[in-house]
């Protein structure tokens, strides 16, 4: 894989920042301006779509950018989400409006916060681990870290991950089957360590007594200004951010099959790699190269167009939530292929019999 020969400046990573800054100008405009995230992300889709593809490793330059960016969207998702209460705590929206901070929120916050919340819970340093703890407290999930890094990373493409949707099974069941997972994940490796090093349950050093402090001060915030009565719209909004999450997660290893105990391949990982999907999600979409080397830092993922591949990251989270069209028009055919020549002896066995629970054969 060639770099490219013009350093590139990393200002395109900015890109999640100005989504969100535009769903903030969207909640202070007020009214149906709050769709404003919303259709930048419809947007997104359209123009991510037609960019060609990117197979470039870029040689971007050594600056504090790309550092930076991964610290500046949490301030911006957290004051789309006080904006948001503070709409609510009015009760003046028309439910339209309602609706429209409710996409908005769900979109932005799952966009602008899950690619930094991932990059940083990869990295050794306790300043980014403690700020992707505050990514993830919003999403109300503040140990799935462990989980994802010591769970998924561990399992991936198996039987036993709890992130790799199965042939057949609906983004609507993944999302929220992935995420108990997780969650029983991340609980019962907290549990094994407290136990190892016999600390408490309820010590300042437990990662349970540190999750319902930052959960418990997120909240009383959050209510505080937007009211008890705001409760059920609340929990409205995590289910559908829940979906969306769920939603990016889906495409990343769907129907990939890999033996237990048997090494991680580049096979085992789909890969999306448009200028857009790589520069919003921090190259996530370069994926394959993420599971090989996972503490790499973003902008060092190296593209491998060899791996499998689907279309733009935002294309496929749209079609995934139409089963019909997701099967039918994106994944199987790519998965035929995946059968035919990237798996080998025992995948197509196990691919086999996947594709039978799942009703296409």
């Amino acid at each position: 894989m060639e770099k490219t020969k013009n350093k590139v400046v990393a200002t395109r990573y900015f890109s999640g920042s100005l989504m969100l800054m535009l769903g903030v100008l969207g909640f202070y405009l007020g009214g149906l301006w709050v769709w404003l995230g919303t259709a930048a992300f419809i947007c997104l889709v359209v123009l991510d779509v037609s960019l060609p593809r990117d197979e470039q490793l870029h040689d971007v330059r050594a600056t504090g950018l790309q550092h930076f960016v991964l610290y500046c969207q949490l301030p911006l998702i957290v004051m789309l989400w006080l904006m948001f209460a503070d709409m609510l705590s009015t009760s003046s929206g028309s439910v339209l409006e309602i609706m429209g901070g409710i996409f908005s929120l769900s979109f932005l916050t799952a966009l602008g916060g899950l690619p930094p919340a991932h990059e940083l819970m990869h990295r050794h340093g306790t300043l980014d681990r403690f700020y992707c703890t505050l990514y993830l407290t919003v999403f109300l999930l503040p140990m799935n870290d462990l989980g994802h890094v010591k769970g998924h990373h561990l399992k991936v493409a198996t039987s036993e991950d709890s992130d790799t949707p199965r042939r057949g099974e609906s983004v609507y069941t993944f999302a929220f089957r992935s995420l108990w997972g997780q969650m029983k994940d991340s609980i019962e490796i907290e549990k094994g360590r407290l136990k190892k090093t016999k600390t408490s349950f309820w010590s300042p050093q437990s990662r349970f007594f540190q999750s319902v402090i930052l959960m418990s001060a997120w909240l009383i915030v959050w209510f505080s200004i937007a009211g008890i009565q705001a409760l059920p719209l609340y929990i409205l909004t995590m289910i559908i951010f829940y979906l969306v999450l769920g939603g990016f997660n889906y495409t990343q290893h769907y129907g990939l099959i890999r033996v237990i105990g048997e090494p991680i391949e580049t096979r085992h990982s789909w890969n999306q790699l448009k200028p857009l999907s790589r520069a919003l999600s921090f190259e996530i979409s370069n994926h394959s190269e993420h599971h090989l080397k996972p503490t790499r830092f973003y902008t060092d993922l190296q593209p491998y167009p060899e791996a499998p591949q689907l279309p733009s990251i935002a294309l496929c989270f749209i079609c995934a939530f139409v089963p019909p069209i997701w099967e039918a028009k994106i994944v199987k055919p790519q998965l035929a292929i995946w059968d035919e020549k990237m798996a080998n002896e025992a995948e197509k066995k196990l691919a086999e019999e996947a594709n039978f629970k799942a009703g296409w054969v």
